[in-house]
């Protein structure tokens, strides 16, 4: 049965105050989903509980309900789904029923002014976490908070705004008996551990000069002793749990980290893009190809205007159009002799400005040393590299989705390439892949979600669009998926166990 809900303004019209009805929870249950990615940031369900192989709304959808915008995913605590989003000067914290998507309460946070964000992004992407009796959430526009599960706030840690040039996007997680924290920004990275109780800073580790990351932190054990995995610009850190201090560092790994680390079958993974050395992005021109396109009135230069007409000189692939460089952004530190023109000896500075972006390009994993000491690599893999998404491993397998829907099946312990092909919805993936029950869930920024099996040559189960962009990672509970889109929170369920029983 499909529960369609109000208009969004009644949503956003409903009083914050309401009775408790979320019980708390001393531990993660079997079911539960509440960190992103899910259970130790795998991305897999923590249950095989027979999930949905359709995601189509007239058949195994049971409730939709509108969501102001946002791009943290959900999660799942028991019988309750919270998410974030924003309106003009509120950030806003959301709790649903998980079982009917009745809108139990909403607590807003205002704010003078929201941080810099890229268009793409927004100030509410950061996915909550809960340690089964509260729930942390982070904005980069104001800092941590804490409620308990029915809404009442604990404590707060307000916090000025940092610059990031496209906002903050790192969730928070628990990690032992802390809430780690990570905030990348231009100027500095910090990483905290506070306690969850009361916000108290317990220990903080900052690291001075451009840091910018969207990466989110992974618990690790460094031989016997807790560690977390810290991807920042250049560098996969590991940091001990105990104090924050700095374990090992692999440099030469991306400039801008969004993919999320992981650990599985005694090796460290993660990915690094490099739109330089990427062999599917569109490289540079030759300046030659470029007056063919732009030089209309063939004087052999390229003015202002004609620089207007060229869509990109490098660009991600199937992106749609997000994330190319056209050549006017680069007009003013091409024209070196300021004559109004681009000629063909300033052309180069272009490949001047490229050169120094010399960090990996691969899918990558890493084998520590003896006592959890510094990794040496194990293999890289340099195609079907996603920049957002973060792979999936599962069953000796790394799966993997780039813009345009390329999927990439590799053996985990190897780096061979099982499979690679064009299975999913077109155009870029912001969302990371999730899996249970030998399926995949891929969703699309275009608003697909693709269904894969969990095999070492996927195959194709469904593909349904949802009518609205994807941008959020989708959760797993039991056997019900549960997708944001761009404007609704929708819930997809399997059979249920009197069904499976028959």
């Amino acid at each position: 049965m499909l529960i369609e809900f109000a208009l969004l303004a009644t949503l956003f019209a409903l009083p914050q105050e309401t009775s408790p009805v979320v019980s708390p929870k001393t531990v993660q249950a079997a079911g539960d989903w509440m960190r992103f990615r899910g259970p130790d940031g795998s991305g897999i369900a923590s249950t095989q509980r027979p999930l949905p192989a359709s995601l189509e709304p007239g058949q195994t959808l049971l409730w939709k309900s509108p969501v102001p915008p946002g791009h943290s995913s959900p999660i799942v605590v028991g019988d309750a789904i919270f998410v974030t989003g924003f309106e003009p000067g509120k950030l806003a914290t959301l709790c649903f029923d998980r079982a009917t998507g009745d809108f139990r309460w909403r607590r807003d946070l205002e704010v003078d002014a929201f941080e810099k964000f890229h268009p793409q992004h927004g100030p509410a992407s950061s996915t909550p976490t809960s340690d089964g009796k509260r729930l942390f959430v982070v904005f980069g526009s104001f800092g941590v908070v804490a409620y308990d599960l029915n809404g009442t706030e604990l404590w707060r840690e307000a916090r000025t705004a940092r610059h990031n040039m496209f906002g903050s996007a790192s969730s928070p997680i628990i990690a032992g008996d802390k809430l780690i924290v990570l905030t990348g920004c231009e100027d500095e990275s910090l990483l905290q551990a506070l306690d969850p109780t009361s916000g108290t800073p317990i220990w903080e580790r900052r690291r001075a000069g451009p840091a910018s990351s969207w990466s989110s932190p992974v618990p690790w054990k460094s031989g016997d002793q807790a560690a977390l995995l810290i991807y920042e610009p250049f560098n996969l850190r590991a940091c001990s749990l105990n104090d924050g201090s700095d374990l090992w560092s692999v440099p030469g790994l991306a400039d801008e980290p969004i993919t999320t680390p992981q650990v599985s079958s005694g090796l460290i993974f993660t990915s690094s893009y490099n739109l330089r050395t990427n062999r599917e992005a569109t490289g540079l021109p030759t300046f030659e190809d470029l007056l063919k396109e732009c030089d209309a009135n063939s004087d052999g230069a390229i003015d202002a205007s004609e620089a207007k007409t060229n869509k990109s000189i490098l660009s991600r692939p199937d992106a749609d159009g997000q994330g190319d460089h056209p050549l006017r952004m680069f007009f003013r530190m091409l024209d070196e002799d300021s004559d109004g023109r681009i000629q063909a000896d300033e052309w180069p500075r272009i490949k001047s400005w490229m050169e120094p972006w010399t960090h990996a390009n691969g899918l990558i994993a890493l084998r520590p040393g003896r006592d959890g000491s510094t990794p040496s690599l194990a293999w890289q893999y340099e195609v079907g590299v996603p920049e957002c998404p973060t792979p999936i491993i599962w069953d000796g397998r790394l799966y993997a989705v780039r813009n345009g829907g390329v999927v990439t099946c590799l053996n985990a312990a190897t780096g061979e390439m099982l499979f690679q092909e064009r299975l999913a919805a077109a155009g870029p993936y912001y969302a990371s892949p999730v899996a249970g029950d030998g399926k995949i869930y891929l969703a699309s920024a275009r608003g697909t979600i693709t269904v894969v099996s969990a095999e070492p040559k996927p195959r194709v189960l469904s593909s349904h669009e949802l009518g609205e962009s994807i941008s959020a990672t989708p959760a797993i509970a039991g056997n019900q998926i549960i997708v944001r889109t761009e404007k609704h929170l929708w819930l997809f369920a399997g059979p249920t166990v009197d069904a499976e029983s028959k």
